[in-house]
């Protein structure tokens, strides 16, 4: 074979690629339109009497509204019939709109005025401040009534007839309308009320985008909504704020075009320690399968009053993006507080920073498993990757290009088997900062396994841990646009042992071994990038091929079924820039006494090269 030979042909493919629909109807179109702006994260907004103008509608869509929630639990079914009707005559075009229906959550009800609670105090809930009546009959001494979403916690001290009799134990205001929430109860109560059925009603006659359902306890829940929405354009937006909807995620997730966090519902239910690991599980899961995620609660709650947000409340919704998440909705900030123009700005900016960050971070997996027997003695204590090339080893050669072009050894994985611990050894003495996953099949199992055993979530960049190449090569890898981008030497001459690739309009569509060299645009070097979405692609189909027996498939098998999943794989050819693979001690010699000189001469080269000549 021949590597680092001229090559005539340009760089192929670096056009931006069309972004596959998800296969859920609704949440394709929803992610459809996410690509409007020039960030992926949307917003929601919801509307109160304020704002509910042809002016206000026209300054929250400029400052960054995509979805305009309407809070079903408030006012009469005429105010939220008429909400919407203006909503849909005065929105800016492409802004849909959200029905969030209440649920069988319990509020406050008949409160004129607000009620000063402090801590100490006794306090009696009576029948009549509630919208469900019966609630002294699922109580009894020691429950604990969150309130107000979680702002308010009372303890039940004892029962006079109907009327609760309870202690406060965080005080605060007790307005009308307000969440009511006790822990283990709602599975006794009907999911839907009365009003929540005629607010659907109105959802279908509108024929709006979406409604939500809150305190979904089972996929059947969604179910029933969703056989009342056919033949109509209403998506499902199934709320997770209850133990029963997290312990049977799975199973919501697939009846669910998007899914809700309601972070301050959540709390009440699970604890308000266990609220963000909680969310950051149900957003990977959600990512797995597919589902849009929407954030809710408590983001910007310092600019119901003030024009600029706590530092905590910035971090948060920078971390809900890092996190995953793909809709952030803001509630009473712009409903009813003083400044939600620049709530839903500042959410926004913040957010759209994060995503910056989000689209340049990559996990890094280096292939280190496999045994090194091609070496004689060499190897007989270390993995190939250890091995001196002049100077430095291979997997030191590829972590110094690695940071060359930006990523730091935290953000690596070394998937390692063969002689494991004195790679780990070596690395962590070098002071690496990455992890180390362990293959303990890696005698009997193929690359494909040592990648699936990673689990990658994010960006993934994946590296063969025995290749030396010029970082220009990576360079060009990272830059390339698409989803799925793998570098290929054409110039190759290819054998038995090379991975050969075919590429059809300008994508990889095969890759094996056994392909015939005739039909074949050129050899996979070992190095690939993948957009999240495309490495959890990779994933799925890596799991199908393990799931089918197939422990001892190449990697490009894996790169071949995910394309024909629909996944676009595009090659980014090395353009004669020197690489070699390292498989024998002949390959070692080709690296040491030829290949790496000239991987050291061409970085030398652009390294002393002016600016303007880069």
């Amino acid at each position: 074979m021949q590597r680092g030979a001229p090559s005539s042909c340009a760089m192929l493919n670096r056009d931006p690629r069309r972004l596959p629909q998800s296969a859920l109807p609704h949440a394709g179109r929803l992610q459809s339109a996410m690509h409007k702006k020039p960030g992926k994260t949307r917003f929601i907004c919801t509307i109160g009497p304020k704002i509910l103008d042809a002016e206000c509608l026209r300054r929250l869509h400029a400052s960054g509204m995509n979805i305009a929630r309407v809070n079903g639990s408030h006012g009469s079914l005429d105010d939220v019939r008429n909400m919407v009707q203006v909503l849909q005559q005065d929105l800016p075009e492409g802004v849909e709109i959200l029905l969030d229906l209440p649920g069988n959550k319990i509020r406050t009800d008949n409160i004129s005025e607000p009620i000063e609670l402090e801590g100490g105090q006794k306090f009696v809930l009576k029948p009549e401040n509630l919208t469900y009546r019966a609630l002294f009959s699922r109580l009894q001494p020691g429950c604990r009534i969150s309130a107000a979403d979680g702002a308010i916690q009372l303890e039940v001290t004892g029962l006079d007839g109907e009327n609760i009799e309870t202690r406060v134990l965080v005080g605060g205001q007790l307005a009308n309308r307000k969440g009511i929430n006790i822990r283990g109860i709602h599975d006794t109560i009907p999911f839907d009320f009365e009003r929540d059925i005629s607010l659907l009603n109105i959802a279908i006659e509108a024929n709006i985008d979406w409604v939500g359902l809150s305190f979904v306890r089972s996929s059947e829940h969604v179910r029933r909504v969703k056989a009342q929405l056919v033949d109509t354009k209403v998506g499902v937006v199934a709320k997770i704020e209850t133990s029963e909807a997290v312990e049977k995620l799975d199973r919501v997730l697939h009846e669910s075009d998007v899914i809700m966090i309601d972070r301050g519902d959540l709390e009440a239910d699970i604890g308000r320690e266990n609220v963000p690991l909680v969310s950051k599980q149900i957003i990977r899961r959600a990512q797995e399968l597919g589902v849009p995620v929407i954030v809710a609660s408590q983001f910007l709650c310092s600019m119901l009053d003030k024009p600029l947000p706590l530092m905590a409340e910035v971090s948060d919704i920078a971390n809900a993006v890092l996190d995953g998440a793909d809709i952030l909705m803001l509630s009473e900030e712009t409903a009813i507080g003083a400044h939600p123009f620049e709530a839903v700005a500042t959410m926004r900016d913040v957010a759209w920073n994060a995503e910056k960050h989000v689209a340049a971070a990559y996990e890094v997996v280096i292939l280190a498993a496999g045994s090194s027997t091609g070496f004689g003695s060499l190897t007989s204590n270390k993995h190939k990757c250890m091995l001196d090339v002049g100077g430095t080893t291979i997997i030191q050669h590829q972590l110094q290009n690695l940071a060359a072009c930006g990523i730091t050894d935290d953000h690596v994985t070394v998937v390692t088997g063969h002689n494991h611990r004195q790679i780990e050894a070596y690395l962590t003495g070098e002071g690496f900062r990455g992890r180390f996953v362990y293959n303990p099949w890696y005698g009997s199992t193929n690359m494909m396994v040592s990648l699936w055993l990673a689990r990658p979530q994010s960006n993934l960049l994946v590296l063969y841990g025995d290749i030396v190449f010029d970082r220009a090569i990576l360079a060009d890898v990272l830059s390339t646009k698409g989803k799925a981008v793998l570098a290929i030497d054409q110039d190759s001459e290819l054998g038995p042992e090379d991975e050969k690739v075919v590429v059809r309009d300008g994508r990889i569509v095969r890759g094996s071994k056994d392909l015939d060299p005739r039909d074949c645009f050129g050899e996979f070097i070992g190095l690939a990038r993948f957009d999240a979405q495309a490495a959890r692609q990779l994933i799925q189909a890596i799991d199908g091929r393990v799931k089918e027996g197939g422990l001892m498939d190449f990697i490009t098998a894996t790169f071949e079924a995910a394309a024909e999943a629909g996944l676009d794989l595009l090659p980014c050819p090395t353009q004669g820039r020197p690489w070699n693979d390292n498989d024998c001690l002949a390959d070692l010699d080709r690296s040491r006494d030829k290949v790496f000189g000239e991987i050291l001469a061409a970085h030398k080269a652009r390294d002393e090269a002016p600016t303007a000549a880069r």
